[in-house]
């Protein structure tokens, strides 16, 4: 079992819980969100602030992001694989379509939004990179989960209701579960207005080298631009857009609903390394 530090964990769950609020923190707050005594935490969060991670507001004692943490931020998207080829992939097929495409990755029960591509239309999702949002309310978050392994997927279930962002976003476990099953046998999923009222996203599975499924990309588009030869382009344009980014990334094997017309059972499934 590899040894933890208890002064870094404490470090980076204090800037976790910075990152999630948005306007800051307060040293008390701190030590609520992470269950740490405040006489523990002030040292570590005086580190954090000489060290640019965070800042202090005198006036108002809270704790929030520092400058230095775009420097980190910066450094990732330079050194990150996915990041680079999301780029390339991404920009084209924004000024294509003139739509937002988006990146994301799946942490606990969120997805954490990783890169963006503005589109060009004049009426566009205002989003940010470093948003996190409740996993089976996305598109992104359904490609996501459906691709877990069944003991992780319950394990999520089981730590709490599932929120609802829109009255269209599915809180019934039972009732994600068969969409979830529906997204992997179809190869990607639709979120219906069930994050925003007015905004539709499609969203397709990004694999890596060994075919596991370690991302998602989608295309956000207001309700107003939606029709049925629309949505037919749109998953179609998704669909490409995250296997190209698979390729990318080295991936070119078969993906599951290939593999699983083939008959093959699930012991003697190889991907392309």
């Amino acid at each position: 079992m590899p040894v933890q530090s208890p002064a870094v964990w404490r470090a980076v769950a204090s800037l976790d819980a910075v990152a999630r609020a948005s306007d800051g923190l307060t040293l008390s707050e701190v030590a609520r969100a992470i269950g740490e005594p405040k006489s523990t935490l002030h040292a570590v969060l005086a580190t954090l602030v000489e060290a640019g991670l965070l800042i202090r507001e005198e006036t108002s004692k809270r704790y929030r992001l520092g400058p230095h943490i775009l420097a980190l931020a910066g450094a990732y998207a330079r050194q990150s694989d996915l990041i680079r080829a999301f780029t390339e992939v991404a920009r084209p097929l924004a000024r294509e379509l003139g739509e937002t495409i988006q990146l994301a990755i799946l942490q606990g029960r969120e997805v954490l939004y990783i890169g963006k591509q503005e589109g060009t239309q004049w009426v566009r999702l205002a989003s940010e990179v470093g948003t996190r949002l409740p996993a089976h309310a996305t598109s992104l978050g359904k490609c996501l989960l459906a691709w877990l392994p069944e003991n992780e997927l319950g394990c999520l279930l089981a730590e709490g209701p599932l929120v609802a962002l829109t009255p269209r976003t599915i809180t019934d476990p039972d009732a994600l579960r068969a969409e979830l099953a529906q997204v992997r046998a179809q190869g990607f999923a639709i979120d219906r207005g069930e994050t925003l009222p007015d905004v539709w996203c499609f969203g397709a599975p990004v694999r890596d080298a060994h075919g596991v499924v370690v991302a998602a990309l989608s295309i956000s588009v207001p309700v107003t631009r939606i029709g049925v030869e629309r949505v037919e382009e749109l998953v179609r344009a998704a669909r490409a857009a995250a296997d190209e980014l698979s390729r990318q990334l080295g991936f070119s094997g078969v993906d599951d609903r290939v593999i699983d017309r083939m008959g093959i059972p699930s012991s003697r499934r190889r991907v392309a390394p």
